[in-house]
């Protein structure tokens, strides 16, 4: 029988950390970016959580802050590196249909997501419809598609199983945002083996 994708991630939570940073040398500076562009919000989801990298940056001095993933594994470190901080929920959440009503959040975090699903743009507009108002939207995302070396380096992830459908270059994850209703107001580059395009769009 085929692994689920959330399968895939709970097998490799306890490898998921070192991985993503020996791809992106520049993921802590991406993490305190996002920091400190949701330092002012009072109430922040973050979908595709994982172990919480980012989580860690962020989620303090956030009133209410909301990380979930569709892996339970990746969960489980999560909590166990954050449980205890003050306004972190924690819990299992599946991006393409999120509970709860309409324009909750002041921010929403989709970090290292897109590349991943087969309805990027559908998840882009759940998203939409849960962010408030003239709220943010931060989907930093590893551009396999960006340079000859990003496109061997998932070439060979590839093979070893990773479940990508997407390998964006960094103008295709610009459209394919704006794409989604968002007017992009900040987009940039952080380096690594896998580049990741930071986009923040309202």
């Amino acid at each position: 029988m085929a692994q689920t994708v959330s399968g895939y991630w709970d097998a490799q939570a306890r490898r998921y950390d070192r991985a993503t940073l020996l791809l992106c040398r520049d993921f802590d500076a991406m993490a305190a970016a996002i920091a400190a562009r949701v330092a002012d919000c009072e109430r922040v989801l973050e979908v595709a959580a994982g172990t919480g990298l980012v989580t860690r940056a962020a989620a303090p001095g956030v009133q209410r802050y909301l990380a979930t993933d569709a892996s339970e594994a990746m969960l489980e470190i999560l909590k166990g590196r954050l449980g205890d901080l003050p306004g972190l929920q924690v819990g299992v959440a599946d991006a393409m249909a999120l509970d709860g009503p309409d324009d909750q959040f002041d921010a929403v975090l989709a970090c290292n997501l897109l590349h991943l699903l087969p309805d990027p743009v559908g998840c882009l507009k759940e998203l939409r419809r849960v962010l408030a108002p003239g709220g943010r939207l931060l989907t930093p995302t590893f551009c396999h598609g960006e340079g000859t070396v990003a496109r061997v380096v998932s070439g060979i992830l590839g093979l070893s199983g990773f479940p990508i459908h997407t390998r964006f270059s960094g103008e295709e994850l610009d459209e394919l945002v704006t794409s989604a209703g968002f007017t992009i107001t900040e987009a940039r580059w952080f380096q690594g083996l896998l580049p990741i395009r930071y986009v923040e769009a309202r």
